[in-house]
């Protein structure tokens, strides 16, 4: 009788540990604070991630002149399809989940597929998030959702492609890496920054490094201020230090809503 007590007592706290573990990757809000270190971090998503040499470069430079011991074993990978939506990405993650561990992974619609006219196409996506999002919490990796801008010449979509990314973060477990919220900041508090390519879609150098310290400070709860400026242009400290310190208060405003 013992034994079998002693094996159910086992059996039990057993199952919490792994219970308790499931729910470390579920985000209780889209607003939360993530935990953890994050090392390991998978970036699904199209050309507004690959774009001037991809956010994960600048992440990975971001992190190694910020944090302890120079990030070391820390890695992000972008794994991007040009023009994709986010559907496109899912037998890619299916992969890339027999290869490597994955602490985060990052999910991006393409441009305004959240807030598209066609009824079909924000569905697909919600349908795409909610299996992708199932696949990365089954292999033990916590879901950042990459919030879109908008278009340079309709800004009033911002607030439209927020509340798309936080339903389906909602929905989902997710959290949210505010990156529109921060693009709509710099617009207003330095419209002398230009954070668009020349199609008024895509991001400049700018706006990708905007877009790296929003996830920086939402991965890591530290400000990206006083961060490696991208060393491949000629980006200043002022306009680095400007887009740094917006980033951080969009992350920290975001968390407190």
């Amino acid at each position: 009788m013992k034994k079998i007590t002693l094996l159910a007592a086992v059996t039990a706290l057993s199952l919490s540990c792994i219970c308790a573990h499931a729910d470390t990757l579920l985000a209780p809000s889209p607003h939360a604070k993530m935990d953890g270190e994050n090392k390991i971090v998978a970036l699904y998503g199209n050309s507004f991630t690959f774009y001037n040499n991809n956010i994960n470069t600048r992440l990975r430079d971001l992190t190694q002149s910020l944090l302890p011991d120079h990030a070391k074993g820390y890695k992000y990978r972008g794994i991007t399809i040009s023009s994709g939506h986010l559907g496109w990405q899912i037998e890619n993650m299916r992969y890339q989940n027999t290869l490597q561990k994955w602490d985060v992974v990052v999910l991006q619609g393409n441009s305004t597929e959240t807030i598209s006219k066609k009824e079909s196409t924000r569905q697909n996506f919600v349908d795409s998030a909610t299996q992708m999002a199932e696949m990365a919490h089954k292999a033990g990796a916590k879901v950042v959702y990459f919030m879109t801008w908008p278009k340079k010449a309709k800004p009033e979509d911002s607030q439209k492609l927020a509340d798309a990314y936080l339903s389906i973060a909602q929905k989902t477990g997710g959290y949210v890496a505010p990156v529109g919220l921060a693009f709509e900041k710099a617009r207003i508090s330095h419209p002398e920054i230009n954070l668009y390519y020349h199609d008024g879609v895509h991001p400049s150098i700018s706006g990708t490094y905007l877009a790296a310290c929003v996830f920086f400070a939402t991965l890591y709860n530290q400000s990206p201020v006083g961060g490696a400026l991208p060393v491949d242009t000629d980006m200043t400290p002022a306009t680095a230090k400007a887009l740094q310190q917006v980033a951080w208060e969009t992350v920290t405003e975001f968390q407190k809503s």
